[in-house]
């Protein structure tokens, strides 16, 4: 019964009875890439935990300038709660899914295609976390069926529209289970969890107890599977887990393209290491080779950084980084069937907070590497995607630009209406307007708080912004965007009082921005965009 840790097994899982309800569907086409796909992650002037949310009141124009920009697709975000924000009973949300219907005709307007990532995790549709039903999806029917309608509701809309071109779901959207398993201890709740997510179902299906009792630990007695707990991540048991999850991640993709044909999964190309998985003793570098081949899609996806491969904390060259791309890409096709590679996140630059120990790319090589990579790509993929085309902050602010009125908002003295070719929040002499974000944010006290706004006033009005103890004042008087400094605080929401008649619009707070040096913040050119040009024109 024994087999080895990187061997491709098959898995029946528990999406299966979820995935028989849809057997009956008639066949749809396959979605399969047309031409070489040049792709930049759209999300306006927001980010993609809220640009559902929001007005993008300059989409147009967005999207114009990333056509002169030389790609000829998006990718657009699809978070999974704010389009199907419940799941017993299944509900849509319309303005979410007729955002999307705009956003694809003005791609299309502006000869623009759309790849769209299914799944997303994050997002500020509810107070509650929005990854428990990601959690969830491993043992619960109903919210496996709930899964299956959403990928079916998606793929409908999307691929009505002519410039549809396919899509992809993500290991990391499906990795939350993993990080809370390797804490559930080895006694009765990891027994039952590993029961419940069918766990001892794939144990029994390729080892033997006995070859468990040796690969747990030689002084374990496991009697029956029964017995068998989740191992920890310290554990040279957790290659099962792995190898167990991995075979779950190809069931629920294989499963999904039954109602999204076509559809592919971002894998996961890093190797993770796990002390004394190997047979011998030694330590084992767990490939997740058996996702590689995406199940019918015609291509695989996957998410792609210069760090990847190299040391922890090198600063590499052009040259270096463009041989380790090489060598990666050629790696996964070796192990794929030799598809084609889409990068879904193609980053020559990563200054995501908590991974600053990572190899990087030196930022005067970031315009070479861009522009020595096309023999690559050239010959291993069939497309590739930005993730940071426009820098962005973690704003947390639901309805920030006040698309969906006031929803999300606390209101005194003030509502919603158009101004200026923009919903906008109007507020009275004494009106004041609040939202509940800090929990959103997370305790962050050792960065610097940002408030950015639109104001708009016909005379001089006072607008006070209040964030935990701190406040700040400005005058408005006519149109000006605004960025207030508060330093290191923490809060619990973020309040906007005032004097007089003044109109608010487009709020973010934020304590970090993510930098990918096309566009900044405020949509002005920085250093790469040369190199993205560059490189976009070179491919076909």
């Amino acid at each position: 019964m024994h087999t080895k840790a990187q061997k491709k097994m098959k898995y029946v899982g528990l999406l299966m009875a979820a995935s028989l309800i849809f057997t009956a569907l008639p066949t749809m086409e396959t979605q399969a890439f047309d031409g070489y796909v040049k792709a930049a992650t759209y999300t306006s002037d927001a980010w993609v935990s809220n640009f559902w949310n929001t007005e993008s009141d300059h989409m147009d124009e967005e999207l114009a300038q990333i056509h002169a920009d030389g790609f000829n697709s998006i990718i657009l975000v699809i978070p999974w709660r704010e389009f199907q924000p419940d799941t017993v009973p299944i509900s849509y949300n319309s303005y979410a899914f007729s955002k999307l219907d705009r956003v694809m005709d003005s791609a299309g307007n502006h000869g623009l295609g759309v790849v769209i990532r299914l799944g997303y995790t994050w997002d500020y549709y509810a107070d509650e976390a929005s990854s428990q039903r990601f959690r969830e999806l491993l043992r619960e029917p109903r919210i496996q069926e709930a899964w299956m309608d959403y990928a079916r509701k998606v793929y409908q809309a999307a691929s009505a529209h002519g410039n549809f071109r396919g899509g992809f779901m993500t290991w990391e959207d499906m990795w939350n289970y993993v990080e809370d398993a390797t804490n559930f201890g080895d006694g009765q709740r990891s027994k039952t969890e590993a029961e419940q997510i069918g766990f001892h179902d794939y144990l029994r299906k390729h080892y033997s107890v006995k070859e468990l009792n040796k690969i747990y630990n030689p002084t374990e007695d496991f009697a029956k599977y029964e017995d068998v707990y989740i191992p920890s991540r310290s554990q040279a048991a957790y290659r099962l887990f792995f190898e167990f999850y991995d075979d779950w991640l190809n069931e629920t993709l294989t499963t999904t393209q039954k109602v999204f044909p076509g559809l592919s999964m971002e894998v996961r190309l890093d190797w993770d290491v796990i002390s004394g998985g190997s047979d011998d003793g030694s330590d084992l570098s767990f490939t997740h080779e058996s996702t590689y081949a995406c199940g019918n899609a015609d291509f695989t996806s996957t998410m792609y950084s210069v760090s990847m491969g190299q040391a922890q904390g090198a600063q590499l060259g052009a040259g270096q980084a463009v041989d380790g791309m090489t060598k990666k890409l050629a790696y996964l096709r070796e192990h794929n069937d030799g598809k084609p590679v889409f990068i879904d996140q193609l980053l020559y630059m990563d200054e995501t907070e908590g991974f600053e120990n990572n190899a990087r790319l030196q930022p005067s090589q970031r315009g070479a590497f861009l522009t020595g990579i096309t023999g690559a790509l050239s010959a291993h993929t069939n497309g590739y995607g930005i993730w940071t085309y426009r820098n962005y902050g973690n704003n947390p602010v639901y309805n920030c630009q006040f698309a969906l009125g006031s929803k999300g908002w606390d209101v005194s003295g003030g509502s919603v209406a158009e101004h200026d070719g923009s919903r906008m929040m109007r507020l009275g002499e004494g009106g004041s307007v609040s939202q509940k974000i800090g929990h959103r944010i997370g305790g962050r006290t050792t960065h610097d708080n940002h408030v950015r706004f639109t104001a708009d006033s016909d005379e001089p009005v006072t607008v006070t912004v209040t964030m935990g103890l701190e406040s700040r004042e400005v005058t408005v008087e006519g149109r000006k965007d605004y960025d207030l400094n508060f330093g290191e605080l923490s809060y619990y929401s973020v309040e906007f009082t005032s004097d007089g008649i003044v109109w608010l619009d487009n709020i973010q707070v934020y304590n970090f921005v993510q930098d990918g040096q096309l566009y900044d913040i405020d949509g002005s050119a920085l250093s790469c965009i040369g190199s993205m040009r560059a490189l976009n024109a070179a491919m076909p």
